[in-house]
């Protein structure tokens, strides 16, 4: 399953929320992060932020594994990977969840 999937309903975002470290997400990825209990991903996400500044856009990709480690992946948008991390245990209950970097905001694909 992917987590976008559940989230289809979020087009567009009401409230924008600031992290602890600064950055700034949306309504959808604030959902996605209490659905599926995975503010890890979003803390990731954030972690990475001062190495990538110079990012416009970034997507950021979950994948879980069978064996229910996970990898997270850090692309451009044009297939150039920028950042990785491999999680040695996760409960996240997808598969997969994706979510964009535009111009410092946090969101998911379909609130762009």
């Amino acid at each position: 399953m992917n987590a976008n999937d559940q989230l289809r309903e979020h087009t567009c975002t009401d409230n924008y929320y600031k992290h602890n470290f600064g950055a700034v997400f949306t309504d959808g990825v604030k959902a996605l992060c209490e659905m599926f209990a995975c503010y890890w991903f979003l803390d990731i996400i954030v972690s990475y932020q001062p190495e990538l500044e110079t990012e416009e856009f970034q997507v950021w990709k979950l994948t879980r594994n069978e064996d229910n480690t996970a990898i997270v992946i850090c692309s451009n948008g044009n297939g150039k990977t920028l950042k990785q991390q491999k999680i040695p245990f996760t409960d996240f209950a997808a598969q997969e969840a994706t979510v964009w970097v535009e111009s410092g905001v946090i969101l998911l694909p379909s609130e762009h």
